[in-house]
């Protein structure tokens, strides 16, 4: 028996600024969640958080179309209202890896947008690049252990949107991703340097915990910066 009777939330996701309607996620999407939880394997949290939220926004934000940070920013949501707003784990000391209990408030987690940040990029005089922004996918890529240059210059192929010249324009809808890396591959390391600011500088969910150990006195500045660290 199928009733309707989960409540329903509306966020505004931080980078594209679109207003989303959502819900809690139920026992099957938690069972989900924990599995690849308890596997502490990137790819199957990746998976799991793109199944869970695809579906708790009623298929309206999916993980191949909208920004990284989005989907981080609308899972948090979505583990608030569906578990609790308190998320509970334990912080160990850098210097006598002590580990102590703590507690954040997922709305405490904020986005931080960087000063100077810019999607547009002058490569030169006449050529300027427009770059979106890497998405779920391109997380598991650049995480994996053995990720190569390859990988890495493959992603910023990929985030690249539209090359303009001073004749021409072109589109990476209407260019192949080898195109787009032969483009890559062609840049001097001071050109190539400007677009890795771009990602340097782009938007990121990120929260800062301050303790001092119990132990040894020692005190400690923890930033939680990636999606494994609010996953639970």
């Amino acid at each position: 028996m199928k009733l309707n009777i989960l409540p329903r939330f509306e966020i505004t996701l931080p980078v594209t600024k679109k207003s989303v309607k959502f819900r809690p996620f139920v026992m099957k999407e938690e069972k989900l969640l924990l599995m690849a939880s308890e596997s502490e394997d990137l790819n199957s949290i990746l998976h799991a958080l793109e199944e869970t939220v695809s579906a708790c926004s009623f298929g309206e934000v999916t993980c191949d179309q909208y920004p990284l940070v989005d989907v981080q920013y609308l899972f948090l949501a979505i583990r608030g209202k569906s578990v609790s707003e308190q998320m509970e784990f334990n912080l160990v000391c850098g210097e006598c890896r002590n580990a102590i209990p703590g507690t954040i408030n997922v709305e405490d987690v904020k986005v931080q947008f960087h000063d100077n940040h810019n999607t547009k990029i002058k490569i030169t005089e006449d050529v300027e690049v427009t770059m979106r922004y890497p998405q779920l996918k391109h997380l598991g890529i650049l995480s994996k252990e053995d990720a190569s240059l390859d990988d890495i210059y493959d992603v910023v192929a990929e985030c690249i949107q539209i090359i303009k010249t001073a004749d021409e324009v072109y589109e990476s809808s209407n260019a192949t991703l080898a195109d787009m890396r032969e483009f890559v591959d062609n840049l001097t390391a001071m050109q190539f340097a400007k677009l890795k600011e771009f990602f340097d500088t782009m938007p990121e969910i990120t929260h800062t915990i301050k303790f001092t150990c119990l132990k040894c006195n020692t005190d400690n500045v923890i930033k939680m910066d990636e999606i494994a660290n609010f996953f639970v």
